[in-house]
């Protein structure tokens, strides 16, 4: 990656291409030029801690045989980033096995300190272009490593990245809730009564399979895509989604991205 090699202008803003602008960033971070400096107090900066969870199962492949997952990834991606204002994103696959899965990507500061002269909103503009370049290679490696799609053990291994102080914790899941890896798989599940529902959330939680999402806002994208053919199904579904994760994970559910 280019290294910014002289001092930037004083005195006005500049504006930089994505690239360029990632790579100044970077050199900053390096102590290269006179990136990295902090902005004046005048700046109001992000501060929502936000995360992505991205299915790499072959549900994901594109319509009509799947959700498209990679399509849906860019399609809600940039408006939930620009939506929430979110300041940092953690990203977790979703595979046969989220929790112990070789796909890995560091997370991503959306509003990072700079030089003062570098034009805010193109920074931003800029950290989201690399926050959704890391989200499809994390797809990538999902699609190609462990089959399957353990959302509850993503949802899991994302929640280390909640912040400690309360404040609310943003994680969109590109993904169409089928977990399927129960015995039988959900979609052979009995989820007709409240019962039947109840029992099989019991025994996930009774596995510690059931993570913890006080404070945290689920926003799904892709939900209940097979489901949604037979809308009898498709309720039962959703029950059994709503039940567990706002009566078991403490989460709350926010429909803004499951077009």
């Amino acid at each position: 990656m280019a290294h910014h090699t002289g001092p930037l202008a004083r005195g006005r803003r500049t504006t930089l291409p994505a690239a360029a602008l990632a790579a100044a960033l970077t050199a900053g971070a390096t102590g290269c030029g006179a990136v990295g400096q902090a902005l004046g107090t005048s700046v109001d900066r992000y501060s929502a801690a936000c995360a992505l969870l991205v299915d790499g199962s072959g549900s994901g492949v594109p319509a009509p045989e799947g959700f498209d997952a990679e399509a849906k990834l860019h399609s809600t991606l940039p408006d939930f980033l620009q939506d929430l204002d979110c300041r940092t994103l953690a990203f977790a696959p979703i595979t046969g096995a989220s929790q112990f899965s070789s796909c890995q990507a560091e997370g991503v500061d959306l509003d990072p300190d700079a030089d003062s002269t570098l034009d805010r909103d193109d920074v931003r503009a800029a950290q989201r272009a690399v926050a959704e370049g890391v989200a499809t290679e994390l797809l990538d490696c999902a699609r190609t490593t462990e089959s399957g799609s353990d959302v509850l053990g993503a949802l899991s291994r994302v929640a280390d990245s909640a912040p400690e102080d309360g404040e609310a914790f943003h994680i969109l899941v590109v993904s169409d809730f089928i977990q399927s890896n129960l015995e039988p798989g959900l979609t052979e599940q009995d989820l007709t009564t409240p019962e039947s529902r109840a029992a099989l959330i019991d025994l996930l939680a009774e596995q510690g399979r059931v993570p913890s999402l006080a404070d945290a806002v689920v926003y799904p994208a892709g939900y209940g895509m097979w489901f949604s053919r037979d809308p009898e199904d498709y309720a039962d579904f959703d029950a059994f989604w709503t039940e567990l994760l706002e009566g078991r994970a403490d989460a709350d559910v926010d429909d803004a991205y499951r077009r």
